[in-house]
């Protein structure tokens, strides 16, 4: 009879109370005939078709051939005018974040980072047996507020290892100015710390640092395709950075870095720059008419630089989210103080958006 064991014991911060993930077998599926506006994809259709007609062209072996990067390396170092040493694909811009704590962190390191922003930043710290130090937005009658300054004094108190900027960050919508970000890249170079610019969000938000790359050697920029590219669901992202940074990320990346169908789809859609840009000007749109709408039935909206926007429906709160449940998924009444009582919408086309705008109205007439 076999005696009954116990699981040996995790490292201590896997084992902490506090670090606990989703459960994943109880999520509910979305509906597909509802308005996905909660987790900022591109559901642009026009764009999903040129998506659909890359993966249809797909060769077999896209599906049955462990990956081979190093075509998609090179096209991608031509369209971002990176050296193919100096960048790092990824699965999402997640993976890339996550192998910058891989690479650098140590048990015991501190960690900039902003509150409230990308999830993972703080699932990290605690993975990796960091001590986060979260510099707070604080609340204003125009939204969310974050001094450079602020961010720079941390760094030159705390002497973190790693500095973690999304630019724009989420959910909060706010960027810094080019002069902003590079002071504070400056600072984090002169606190011997690892600087990473998130730029997820690019290019909705077009301003970028990876042009900096050369000029920093202690700089990582990543990048997501789960925006403006419409590929949430395929995972892909990438880092850039010098090649003696990029080599030392790819000391910790997994056996590949990302799959043979994400490379291939994500190669051919490197062809169709133009329908991506053309997608973004399109959200952009619906996003400004969605604001315009709120602003005229007296709402307080916040124009984030993301591909998203946030609404305070205030006493007429409870009326409109009845109005407009099981029809779009979206982020209701954040609980932060800085962005408190306002519900956050992903970009949609004008079309797709108008339907939703028309039954906030009527909620708000009522």
């Amino acid at each position: 009879m076999n005696e009954k064991t116990s699981p040996p014991p995790p490292r201590r911060c896997i084992a902490a109370p506090d670090l606990a993930r989703p459960e994943r077998a109880t999520e509910g599926a979305r509906n597909p005939s509802v308005l996905w506006l909660d987790k900022n994809e591109n559901a642009d259709p026009a764009l999903a078709e040129v998506v659909r007609a890359v993966a249809a062209n797909l060769p077999a072996s896209a599906f049955y051939g462990y990956p081979g990067l190093g075509p998609l390396y090179r096209k991608l170092a031509a369209f971002t005018g990176v050296a193919p040493e100096s960048l790092l694909l990824s699965m999402g811009s997640d993976g890339a974040i996550r192998a910058a704590f891989e690479a650098f962190v140590s048990p015991g390191d501190s960690v900039i980072l902003t509150a409230p922003t990308f999830a993972m930043y703080p699932v990290y710290c605690k993975i990796y047996g960091a001590k986060a130090i979260p510099i707070a937005y604080a609340p204003s009658d125009n939204g969310p507020k974050l001094a450079a300054a602020t961010i720079i004094a941390a760094i030159g108190e705390t002497a973190p290892r790693l500095v973690c900027l999304p630019n724009p960050d989420s959910p909060t919508g706010t960027a810094f100015s080019q002069g902003e970000l590079r002071n504070i890249v400056e600072a984090a170079g002169r606190a011997g710390a690892v600087m990473l610019i998130d730029e997820a969000y690019y290019p909705f938000y077009p301003e970028t640092a990876i042009s900096w790359i050369g000029d920093y050697s202690h700089l990582i920029v990543t990048r997501s395709t789960g925006k403006a590219w419409g590929l949430a669901g395929l995972r892909i992202g990438y880092a850039a950075a010098t090649e003696e940074l990029t080599t030392l990320l790819h000391k910790v990346r997994p056996m590949y870095e990302a799959s043979t169908l994400a490379a291939a789809i994500f190669d051919g859609m490197l062809d169709h720059g133009d329908a991506v840009m053309e997608s973004v000007r399109r959200l952009d749109a619906g996003k400004a008419l969605f604001l315009a709408e709120m602003n005229a039935m007296g709402l307080r909206t916040l124009n984030g630089f993301g591909n998203f926007c946030h609404v305070a429906f205030g006493g007429r709160a409870e009326n409109i989210h009845a109005a407009l449940k099981n029809h779009v998924y979206y982020r209701q009444d954040f609980k932060e103080p800085c962005l408190k009582g306002f519900s956050r919408f992903s970009s949609t086309t004008p079309e797709k958006i108008q339907p939703l705008i028309e039954r906030i109205r009527a909620a708000v007439e009522s």
